[in-house]
């Protein structure tokens, strides 16, 4: 979609949009700003295209990522940094790991360990699973089937559907393992007792304790196995937790307090109070291994992109990931609703992987190094877009593209050809190094107002990359420093109107920087009318216009922070906007809302009564931006 974007603004006016997606092109005489560069996609479709590229963020973890994104790495001394963490740590991480294949009974590894939390009973004491499904595993390979668990004996198998009474081939114990014993929200005793689970848990001095449910093995000879957890099993983690809790203060992890706010409270209401918290003894035991590996590799680009590996491996390796499913990627991660919520069911996966490329680990520091970074490095030096061509998708390999740049100290840099990116760590609220009337375009995606809390999920990456590079400029603070973040985040003291005035400092900026004939383009999207007034606001305050706007799909329909919020939509609007100073007082002509509306009906795509609100909302911004513009026009005039 950016580089649709970008086209959309570089070419020509009458050059075909779709043709141009899978050819290189070289706008090197073009300087693109991303005032919220965030992950970096602005910055990488537009270094491709060989624009110069100016990105500027706040968050020092964004800022970091998009650093080594865009960096030309030596591929060889990377192997070799890999190499040496290897040599380091696989040996001590398999220890940890080792269990009983349940067909031959020898030396295996657990490539998944299925948990329960655990809550004491409000009447008995007893401690009480937080189970609401029997089904351990969804599985794809069989619609419908999954590997699911007795509630009698905790034998664990697979079966053809999770919806049809099975017995257990372990005790003959006859259940439906899609039935769910309890509600989200409700814990079930075997006293017969029952209540709120957060009645309990927001009364505790510690986080709800957890119990070993499953082990999905990994022989060499047998291939994957299924068992309940051994006695041998149970030993290890007991000896894990001990050695966890003697050594805590030594092993490199974060101890730090959790800070309260929007996404941190969900942990804070279950007992969590330490980052530590969030991992099982094994995991601390083996990350700290991790970490004192990567921190150990003395070519400095090759720690810091490995560095950058191990933090983003993290979303799969905390007890708040939990299971997707067989047949697939078995972990679903941390942030898959872009928010901390407590597994009741977590999966924890082997931390540095085991089994073939294809049908290996699921988030393993070792599997993800080949499957992510590595093929990410392929890209770089090779892209490739895909293209319809006769009505089919087709995969087309862009000649002379490569995603690495030549990074600037200074925009003078960029003006004098010797670097083709500049990246700011800093708000955009001021931008002092880019002169007045300087930049081409502006394309970027601003938060939206308080559907993201960037700087409070970041916190989780954050941490970690402070025990990696303790000696980096961005990680010398405690945690993210939010205090400028763009947000609307009541719980750290900012409210709609903060947002409007910080959207609109950055607006202002981007405003100065910008040519007469530049435009600034974002995409925005969000279901409470409110924030869509903001938006205008900063909007108005910039004395931008929306010249022409239209709808683009947001997500895929699976997506988890999609399912079963239809109030959000599928949509995000994209806006093209000039600034008052390019004397544009009439909109673009394009469809009207009604027509949008059936074209994308057409399309059938998933249209819910927040998209069309989306569409109204979007015509009402530029509506309301014109008749600014307007009336600051005629007052301007009058006063002259």
């Amino acid at each position: 979609m950016f580089r649709a974007i970008l086209l959309d603004q570089l070419l020509d006016g009458d050059e075909d949009r779709m043709a141009a997606m899978a050819r290189s092109h070289d706008f090197s005489d073009k300087v693109v700003l991303d005032c919220f560069h965030g992950g970096g996609t602005t910055i990488g479709e537009a270094l491709r295209l060989r624009c110069k590229v100016v990105g500027s963020e706040l968050n020092p973890v964004a800022s970091f990522l998009v650093t080594q994104m865009v960096r030309d790495l030596d591929d060889a001394a990377l192997d070799a940094a890999f190499a040496q963490v290897r040599a380091a740590a696989e040996q001590s991480l398999r220890a940890m790991y080792v269990t009983a294949c349940p067909t031959c009974d020898q030396p295996a590894q657990a490539q998944y360990t299925s948990w329960v939390k655990q809550i004491s009973c409000q009447a008995c004491e007893d401690p009480v699973d937080l189970i609401t499904s029997r089904v351990v595993m969804a599985d794809f390979t069989n619609p419908g089937g999954g590997l699911v668990q007795c509630p009698a004996c905790d034998h664990p198998w697979r079966v053809r559907s999770v919806k049809a009474r099975v017995r257990c081939p372990g005790c003959h114990h006859r259940f439906v393992p899609a039935k769910r014993p309890a509600s989200a929200k409700e814990y079930r005793c075997g006293c017969g007792h029952h209540g709120q689970i957060l009645d309990v848990v927001s009364r505790a001095s510690s986080p709800p304790a957890h119990r070993m449910t499953c082990i999905v093995t990994h022989c060499e000879d047998c291939g994957r196995g299924f068992k309940a957890p051994d006695q041998a099993d149970l030993d290890l983690d007991a000896a894990h937790q001990a050695l966890a809790a003697k050594t805590l203060n030594r092993l490199k992890v974060p101890r730090g307090t959790i800070p309260v706010g929007r996404n941190t409270n969900q942990m804070l209401r279950y007992g969590y109070e330490h980052w530590h918290e969030m991992f099982n003894a094994r995991q601390l035991l083996g990350l700290d291994a991790l970490v004192r590996a990567v921190g150990a590799v003395t070519d400095q680009a090759s720690r810091e992109t490995l560095s950058l590996h191990l933090s983003s491996v993290l979303e799969f390796h905390s007890m708040f990931a939990s299971s997707k499913g067989l047949g697939t990627g078995a972990i679903r991660q941390v942030f898959s609703h872009h928010a901390f919520i407590p597994a009741k069911a977590p999966l924890e996966a082997h931390l540095w992987g085991v089994g073939s490329a294809s049908g290996g680990s699921s988030g393993g520091f070792a599997s993800l190094y080949g499957t992510r970074l590595k093929a990410a490095r392929r890209w770089m030096a090779a892209t490739h877009e895909t293209t319809i061509v006769d009505g089919q998708r087709v995969r087309a390999a862009v000649d002379g593209e490569r995603l690495a740049g030549r990074p600037a100290e200074t925009f003078q840099d960029l003006l004098d050809d010797t670097a083709d990116v500049l990246l700011l760590n800093q708000s955009s609220a001021s931008l002092p190094q880019i002169p007045d009337g300087s930049v081409d375009l502006c394309v970027t995606d601003p938060p939206y107002a308080d559907n993201v809390m960037y700087a409070e999920l970041s916190d989780y990456f954050y941490i970690w990359l402070r025990q990696m590079l303790p000696d980096h400029p961005s990680f010398q603070t405690e945690l993210v420093d939010d205090t400028q973040e763009a947000v609307q985040n009541r719980h750290r003291g900012r409210d709609g109107d903060d947002y409007a005035q910080l959207l609109a400092d950055v607006f202002n900026e981007v405003a100065r920087v910008l040519k007469d004939d530049g435009r600034m383009t974002f995409t925005f999207h969000h279901a409470n009318k409110g924030a869509w007034h903001h938006l205008e606001a900063a909007l108005i305050d910039a004395e931008f216009v929306v010249e022409r706007w239209w709808p683009v799909f947001a997500e895929m329909e699976s997506a988890m922070p999609i399912i079963g919020k239809e109030h959000n939509g599928h949509l995000d609007v994209v806006f093209v906007c000039a600034n008052r100073a390019a004397g544009i007082l009439t909109p673009a002509r394009q469809d009207t809302v009604a027509n949008m509306a059936r074209k994308l009906a057409a399309a059938d795509l998933p249209m819910v009564a927040a998209d069309h609100r989306a569409l109204l909302n979007a015509r009402a911004l530029q509506s309301a931006t014109f008749a600014a513009t307007a009336a600051n026009a005629v007052l301007i005039g009058s006063a002259e």
